[in-house]
């Protein structure tokens, strides 16, 4: 006698011969057979990879290691000025199907995550080096992922199994779709819970930096800083309105005289507050960063 489709999941699922791939095909024919909401939605993100207007599920962001490229010395760790800023630097979503992931995991060499030119240039601005900043990726956090989602397929299995839901073949009768359907699923986050980069010198190195005494304020200082946080600006994903703001208060700190400290501490005040309302991005943060740390250096502050 065959097994149901529900023995043959849970097989499948405690196989780690099974490639998740398969197994996801498989949980997605029941998911439809049984005519289950939310689960399928899951697993076709899985199956075919998460767009940029979804929110990965927890599983899948992972921390890699940030390294500069040394001429002499190869791909050396670096050393944010913030716990906030690393963590930006080196967070990656992953949003690649499943098949990709499995793929990557049987890759030789390093996985590595390249910045886009304008996080590099942040990062080369900030540790006042002109070099390739790159995050390396351990293959053992991809293989986590695909570990999880097996893990999650399984429990569902099992919850199905132990509510009496089990199948002939490849079907199931009414009074199981219906308990299926009595069964609490949600696919909230991607889990299925089941139950009845500007200059920021001297706070950042490499291998060794310097930390510049605050200052007399110059001119030059603040047309420079106006400069480097207008660079900025269209990688901020700021609305409109924060746009209008931000460039208002930069029109501003470009007209106010360096001697009057007390105003560019109110301006570069307000400057942050509307960086603050940005997406947390390495843009964002570098440029929060790189006002904060000018600020110190000028005996400003924040």
């Amino acid at each position: 006698m065959p097994n149901s489709l529900i023995d043959e999941l849970q097989l499948d699922a405690s196989n780690p011969a099974i490639p998740v791939t398969a197994l996801l095909r498989k949980a997605l024919m029941v998911a439809a057979k049984l005519e289950l909401p939310g689960v399928p939605e899951w697993i076709n993100k899985e199956l075919s990879g998460y767009r940029g207007e979804d929110t990965v599920p927890e599983y899948r962001i992972i921390y890699g290691s940030v390294k500069a490229r040394n001429p002499f010395h190869g791909w050396i760790p670096v050393q944010f000025p913030t716990n906030d800023f690393q963590e930006t630097a080196s967070r990656k979503d992953v949003t690649e199907s499943v098949a990709q992931i499995e793929a990557l995991t049987k890759r030789d060499g390093a996985l590595v995550q390249v910045f886009p030119s304008e996080a590099q240039r942040v990062l080369q601005q900030m540790f006042q080096q002109d070099t390739e900043f790159t995050c390396f990726l351990e293959k053992s956090h991809f293989e986590g992922i695909l570990d999880e989602i097996r893990n999650q397929v399984i429990r569902w299995a099992i919850a199905l199994d132990r509510a009496g839901i089990r199948g002939d073949g490849l079907s199931f009768t009414g009074a199981e779709k219906e308990k299926a359907h009595n069964l609490v699923v949600h696919a909230d986050g991607g889990t299925l819970n089941i139950g009845v980069i500007g200059n920021v010198a001297g706070q950042a190195n490499v291998a060794t930096g310097s930390h510049p005494m605050a200052g007399s304020i110059s001119a030059e200082d603040v047309t420079a800083l106006v400069a480097e946080i207008t660079k900025n600006v269209g990688g901020l994903n700021l609305s409109a309105a924060d746009v209008s703001e931000l460039n208002a208060a930069l029109a501003e700190l470009d007209k106010t005289k360096p001697d009057e400290p007390s105003k560019v501490r109110q301006i570069l005040n307000r400057v942050l507050g509307v960086v603050g309302r940005a997406g947390v991005t390495i843009i964002t943060v570098g440029t929060r960063a790189h006002v904060e740390t000018w600020m110190r250096q000028h005996g400003l502050a924040p």
